[in-house]
């Protein structure tokens, strides 16, 4: 019975992982792939194809604020459930959209859907399961968001090639019900007190509890440093989606895909590894290497055009979805305190959807007008130069603070 209930560790990080990979991996990271076919379909601009990824991303957000609240009335398999079966109806419909008006539609109805199941689903979830090891159970978790997409990209490209959009949406549709399974079927509860069971790790104390009025104030510039440094890293991680029509433009097709890949890998793996920078070098040196980092994969990607080159600049470029997600927990941490960092995370979280969101449409309207790419990427790594900036501000006004 008690290797049973261990198994259970597991089996809610795994089901974490399927999430994540829908409401992310396929809703967003593989979403790229769509726009360049959809647009010659349509006869439309990509920008009013990656529209349907920023209504997406924004009602993801919103309805992700009332995850904690549903969660409250509702089992957690009662909202998983009743997720999937929304976000694979939505996708199935949208193989069959007549228009962009209906694939906008459909995809704020998958995008509600992904909201009420997704990060903040999984996060609260793992926090409640896990009070040792919390920072590399959610890592894990989110690093499938890139896995997913990494090892579904050439799967989807060719499907595409072969037998369309549609067809491509069918099979996400199927990947959707798949992927959510282990949330359907393993024996888990949103709180391990539902199965008689104690966080791993045991239980803590909670600093909120012992924390005075005072020690709770919210440093506002602090907070506007660390939104800025969020939407930045935010705005950045838009750029992969449009990997397929950057290589399209410099006459690579078959490179995109790759591209895609290798950025996802290092989505994942670049996750895993920045937590554990972090507790060996602290993060404003972990961070700082990262951002350096993505603007040399992203100035390569606005030279090169040697796929080796370019795939190489795809993986060091996606450890830009690190500094968006694992960072901001950490530098939230570490910037406000435990005490504050439920009230901090949240507001830093939607700025990052929101960002990612409005980028993904930007970028796809200024190669409309433009025409190229290459101005846009240079914009892209200026947007890390800004990033990284705003970390040493932070840091030089913690150690002001703390004078």
């Amino acid at each position: 019975m008690k290797e049973n209930k261990s198994l259970l560790y597991w089996m809610v990080v795994i089901a974490g992982c399927g999430l994540i990979s829908t409401s992310i991996g396929l809703g967003v990271n593989v979403s790229g792939l769509f726009f360049g076919p959809i647009a010659s379909d349509f006869g439309v601009g990509r920008g009013s194809v990656s529209a349907t990824l920023t209504v997406y991303n924004l009602v993801q957000a919103f309805s992700g604020l009332s995850a904690p609240t549903l969660l409250r009335r509702f089992s957690l398999k009662q909202m998983v459930i009743t997720g999937t079966l929304i976000q694979v109806c939505a996708v199935f419909f949208m193989s069959m959209s007549p228009n962009i008006p209906v694939l906008l539609a459909l995809s704020g109805i998958r995008g509600f859907a992904a909201g009420l199941i997704g990060s903040v689903t999984v996060t609260v979830m793992i926090n409640y399961w896990f009070n040792k090891n919390n920072g590399l159970m959610t890592s894990i978790a989110m690093g499938f968001s890139g896995l997913a997409a990494a090892l579904l990209s050439p799967v989807l490209t060719n499907i595409i090639a072969a037998g369309g959009w549609r067809r491509g949406y069918m099979v996400v549709a199927a990947l959707t019900a798949i992927f959510n399974l282990p949330a359907i079927l393993f024996p888990i509860a949103l709180k391990p007190d539902y199965k008689n069971m104690e966080p791993y790790g045991g239980r803590k104390t909670s600093a909120v509890q012992s924390a005075t009025p005072d020690a709770l104030t919210i440093s506002v510039s602090m907070m506007i440093v660390l939104m800025i440094y969020t939407a930045c890293c935010a705005a950045a991680s838009a750029l992969p989606q449009h990997f397929a029509g950057i290589t399209e433009s410099y006459n690579m097709i078959s490179t995109g895909a790759l591209m895609v890949s290798a950025c996802m890998i290092s989505n994942t793996a670049g996750k895993i590894i920045l937590g554990t920078l972090i507790d060996r070098l602290g993060a404003r040196l972990s961070v700082s290497i990262y951002a350096v980092t993505v603007i040399i994969g992203a100035v390569l990607i606005a030279v090169s055009r040697n796929s080796f080159i370019l795939v190489t600049a795809a993986a060091l470029y996606g450890l830009c979805y690190a500094m968006g997600t694992v960072s901001t927990a950490m530098l939230t941490r570490e910037m406000f305190g435990p005490a504050k960092y439920s009230r901090v995370y949240p507001k830093l979280a939607m700025t990052t959807t929101i960002s990612n969101a409005i980028f993904t449409t930007v970028v796809g309207m200024l190669y409309d007008m433009t025409g190229t790419y290459t101005t846009i990427i240079l914009f892209f790594a200026a947007l890390i130069v800004l990033a990284f900036c705003m970390l040493q501000l932070a840091y030089i006004k913690k150690a002001k603070e703390a004078v």
